[in-house]
């Protein structure tokens, strides 16, 4: 049989792409759709998070420096990255006998709890100094975590592309999925608040919390999953070693190109993600109460795009929609620069509320459109070799991925640390009054949403004997060369990377006919297969 039957066809225009093939009438129903896409509500509580609060929270809480903790986050994320499509192929080319995707995703829900709760929960009582020890604890259980987090990521990703098989099937598939975890960064990001009304205020209680969450809410979600979805059609003619499928992978230049677009959109992303705290506190000068009121919004509008990015590319294409979204979220971030204190005083926080809305819109389609995408990229690969790698593929996407994460979150702290960026320890010189503009009120003459103060003296974080406490409330001063990096990273980084990805995928070639033509040859041949099968008997 010979190699390949069916090609993409050379890019198309936009106008074709908008063609609707029927639809297969063997989707999830909604109860086992949502029984899919729960586990990534808890996977999403510590996901980002631990992108935004963990650094800062090592780097100030425990006292790490901003060199190290930005060191061990790079070498955390190679390490795991290097080790994805290990283990991509072997969750292809394994057979359980409880299926592929049901064993891989139990059994990778064990090291991701075990990692979550020990990262969020630093809870030997070690002075500061002894940095060497905290420098090994976020190392070690970082890495677990991360491992854990792989497969089970992989596992979920690769078992929502072989569910549904359908161009704008894998959409709700993924648009669940995703919803769901941006519930859970919205649960994350709501509980300082609520845990401020309890009185427990600061990161600590805070990520001793999503600690408790995680644990117990991702075991329960895994086996509802694992129990009641089913496992999906393998499609496979004979397999490829780990050579002959990496080999396969590099000729898709489908993958290749959506890939590249997928990397530069994330460090867009990974790069203010990092740096929002600090940007807030510093240049913005909003309180703690901001910070997280404006992390709130920001994935609030996740949630209530989806279906405004979902609409867009039923009119359009997926990557007709994701370029709008990146379009709109470069929108918000051409503001940023002019969103400081120093440009608007007290309006200041008002103004990067907007930005924060716009930049929040596009988080459903970055979530979804992308890798729903990548499971149509990956039907060119089974009509050529006959072999479903869907794991092998999503492990690739991921190591690419955080290779790009690793490095704009690792060299963001670095930079920083280079130029001397204060991170502000509590034995920092105070600013005067007269330089202290924290937003904790709205202007006398606007109207707005008034933040609540937090009343230090009843702060009841417990503090660790040696380990700096941080006000988070109190705008730090730093050196021009400081402000300007953290300014330049934040604001304009961003723009760079999202153009650059806008510009790969514009007129991404498959579209909803392309694809249909892709399944009706994969289904073609598995049906000529197994009637030769038969005949054979």
């Amino acid at each position: 049989m010979g190699e390949t039957r069916a090609k993409v066809p050379s890019i198309m225009s936009d106008t074709s792409n908008r063609a609707t093939p029927s639809e297969p009438t063997s989707e999830l129903g909604f109860a086992r759709l949502l029984a899919f896409a729960l586990p990534a509500l808890p996977v999403a509580a510590f996901q980002l998070p631990f992108v935004i609060l963990v650094p800062k929270f090592y780097a100030e809480t425990i006292g790490l420096s901003f060199i190290a903790v930005g060191a061990i986050i790079f070498a955390v994320r190679i390490i795991d990255a290097f080790l994805d499509p290990f283990v991509g192929y072997f969750a292809d080319h394994s057979n359980p006998g409880w299926g592929r995707r049901r064993s891989w995703f139990a059994l990778a829900a064990i090291p991701t709890t075990i990692g979550a709760l020990f990262v969020f929960y630093p809870f030997p009582n070690v002075p500061s100094d002894n940095s060497l020890f905290w420098a090994g604890w976020f190392f070690v259980w970082s890495m677990l975590l991360s491992v854990g987090y792989t497969a089970l990521s992989l596992t979920h990703l690769s078992w929502g592309a072989e569910i549904s098989t359908s161009y704008y099937g894998r959409n709700r598939i993924f648009a669940a999925r995703e919803v769901l975890a941006v519930i859970g960064t919205l649960v994350a990001t709501g509980l300082p608040f609520v845990l401020s009304v309890l009185g427990f205020h600061g990161e600590t209680p805070v990520l001793i919390t999503l600690a408790v969450l995680v644990v117990v809410a991702l075991p329960a979600f895994t086996a509802l999953t694992v129990f009641t979805v089913p496992e999906p059609k393998h499609v496979a003619r004979k397999h490829l070693n780990f050579l002959e499928g990496l080999k396969g992978l590099l000729r898709n230049e489908h993958f290749v190109r959506l890939l590249g677009a997928y990397a530069l959109a994330n460090m867009g992303n990974g790069v203010p993600a990092t740096l929002l705290l600090y940007y807030v506190r510093d240049y913005v000068h909003g309180n703690e109460e901001t910070q997280r009121f404006l992390l709130l919004l920001y994935f609030l509008f996740g949630v209530i795009s989806t279906p405004l990015w979902l609409w867009v590319a039923k009119k359009t294409s997926k990557h007709r929609a994701w370029s709008y979204a990146m379009l709109v979220a470069c929108t918000g971030f051409v503001w940023s620069p002019f969103a400081g204190h120093e440009w608007l005083g007290d309006y200041a926080v008002y103004a990067f509320g907007a930005i924060m809305i716009l930049a929040g819109m596009s988080v459903g389609a970055d979530l979804m459109l992308p890798v729903s995408m990548q499971a149509d990229v990956i039907d060119v690969d089974t009509a050529r070799t006959g072999e479903q790698h869907t794991g092998f593929y999503f492990a690739s996407w991921a190591l690419a991925n955080k290779i790009a994460l690793s490095i704009a979150l690792g060299i963001g702290f670095v930079l920083l640390g280079i130029v001397g960026y204060d991170k502000g320890d509590r034995d920092a010189d105070p600013l005067t009054p007269a330089e202290v503009h924290v937003v904790a009120q709205p202007p006398a003459e606007g109207v707005g949403v008034t933040l609540p103060k937090v009343d230090r003296a009843k702060a009841t974080t417990p503090k660790r004997k040696g380990h700096h406490q941080p006000n988070p409330d109190k705008p730090v001063r730093q050196t021009p060369t400081a402000k300007w990096t953290l300014i330049f990273l934040y604001g304009i980084v961003p723009i760079l990377l999202k153009l650059a990805a806008v510009r790969l995928v514009w007129n991404f070639p498959i579209g909803a006919a392309e694809q249909a033509k892709l399944r009706a040859e994969i289904e073609a041949r598995l049906a000529e297969e197994k009637a030769n099968g038969t005949a054979a008997a």
